[in-house]
């Protein structure tokens, strides 16, 4: 009997540790999302700085459930599934550095760093938290393998991302905006923990092949 492949295994594993890892992701964006209540509070713009870490921690988490998602979908939607493997894996990379990048500048990085690290990491971060989840989206809502509302769920974070981005460009840079965005991708990713935790894996929706029948 041939041992499984360290690959195959490790996808597994990911597979396993997707819902919790969405769950985890919602859970930290929760997070950002006070710091930013704090600082419409007391008016602090520490408080945003650092919740870009939160940002960079939350949407690590959610890439790592999103890869998750590979194993059930890789035989039945093969190309847009590996494109949002790449997809997911530099956002992976890009948000975690952006995570300790801010990390270090909120620890004392001289003043006026903090634009150039933001605007460094932007390509990166759209390509995971946009295309990445907008391939992963597709793959689901064409192969059936997840119910529809996952599908539907994964459009949510970029369509949020966008709508964030496109606000800047013409100059609505409400911290109430930012404080909304924020909320509604936290409030998806746990949607995703949730409904993954609580609908029927992949492999238990696969109709078994016909047996074929003999006579005679």
């Amino acid at each position: 009997m041939t041992e499984p492949a360290t690959g195959t295994t490790r996808w597994e594993s990911l597979e396993r540790w997707s819902a919790t890892a969405f769950l985890v992701g919602g859970l930290i964006l929760l997070l950002d999302a006070a710091l930013v209540v704090a600082n419409i509070v007391t008016g602090a713009e520490h408080w945003l700085v650092l919740g870009q870490a939160f940002v960079g921690a939350g949407w690590t988490a959610a890439l790592i459930g999103l890869l998750g998602l590979y194993p059930g979908l890789a035989d039945r939607s093969r190309w847009p599934s590996r494109a949002g493997v790449v997809f997911a894996v530099i956002g992976v990379v890009t948000f975690a550095i952006m995570a300790v990048a801010v990390l270090v500048y909120y620890a004392g990085i001289p003043d006026g760093e903090y634009d150039a690290i933001s605007w460094f990491f932007l390509p990166g971060v759209l390509v995971g938290s946009v295309l990445g989840f907008v391939s992963f989206g597709v793959a689901s809502l064409r192969s059936g393998v997840h119910s529809r509302i996952i599908g539907i769920l994964l459009l949510v974070p970029p369509v949020l991302v966008v709508t964030n981005v496109l606000r800047f460009v013409v100059g609505m840079e409400s911290v109430g905006i930012t404080l909304g965005i924020v909320i509604g991708d936290a409030l998806a990713m746990l949607a995703l923990g949730y409904v993954l935790r609580t609908e029927p894996t992949p492999t238990d929706r696969v109709e078994p092949a016909p047996t074929e029948v003999r006579h005679g």
